[in-house]
């Protein structure tokens, strides 16, 4: 059993470490230095792999549990919001993407939170979603996978954007600046995509939460 136990917690530090790497990526991104940014960029890149490591291992393992379930919801949040305010604030893209996706996580989280204490996780074998639909959106490899990797694409890009003028002109092609306006365009975007898979992919947890909710209380009465 401790073995077990030993294994699970691999999954969930993980989980810690990939948050601890945010916080040093927003101290790099603030840091006003071109080799700094372009070390947060590479931390963005890297936490967001760690994002889809450590589920990856929770399955794999067969370690899945309700504790890692909500670490793995927490530290995906935290990582998502503080990137899309970190990119916000530094005028990379609009605002009403970190206000769409916070308020998107914060309804899908009060979902979950409700559901938890039935016994009903996020994913697994427990996961609240009763349709095909709402479990092949929210809980299938190939859906986390390529959210995973969109975000990675995403926040890697627009950190790069931050600082490409000064690398072009720290390596002597100052004219190369004219492709800045297009690259940051592209991650704009990849930004909006990213966001609207967002909302896509919480849609399902809203719709099939409420219904639970009305499930469970109209049991209760």
């Amino acid at each position: 059993m401790k073995k077990k136990s030993g294994i699970a917690n691999i999954a969930n530090g993980v989980t810690l470490l990939r948050i601890a790497l945010l916080f040093l990526l927003v101290v790099l991104v603030y840091a006003n230095s071109i080799w700094a940014r372009i070390g947060a960029a590479l931390l963005a890149t890297i936490v967001i792999v760690m994002d889809w490591l450590d589920g990856f291992l929770a399955r794999k393992l067969h370690i899945s549990t309700t504790l890692g379930s909500v670490l793995d919801i927490t530290g995906d949040r935290i990582v998502e919001n503080v990137l899309w305010i970190v990119l916000s604030d530094l005028r990379l893209i609009p605002v009403w993407i970190p206000i769409v996706v916070v308020s998107r996580g914060i309804m899908t989280d009060s979902v979950r939170n409700y559901a938890l204490k039935y016994g009903k996780t996020a994913f697994g074998s427990t996961t609240m979603m009763r349709t095909r639909l709402g479990k092949f959106l929210t809980g299938s490899p190939i859906m986390r996978t390529s959210y995973a990797v969109m975000k990675g694409v995403t926040f890697t890009l627009l950190i790069l954007v931050s600082v490409l003028d000064q690398f072009w002109s720290f390596i002597g092609h100052p004219e190369l600046s004219r492709y800045t306006p297009t690259v940051h365009m592209l991650g704009l975007i990849l930004a909006v995509l990213t966001a609207v898979m967002c909302l896509i992919r919480g849609i399902p947890v809203i719709i099939e939460g409420f219904a639970f909710i009305k499930e469970m209380e109209d049991q209760e009465r």
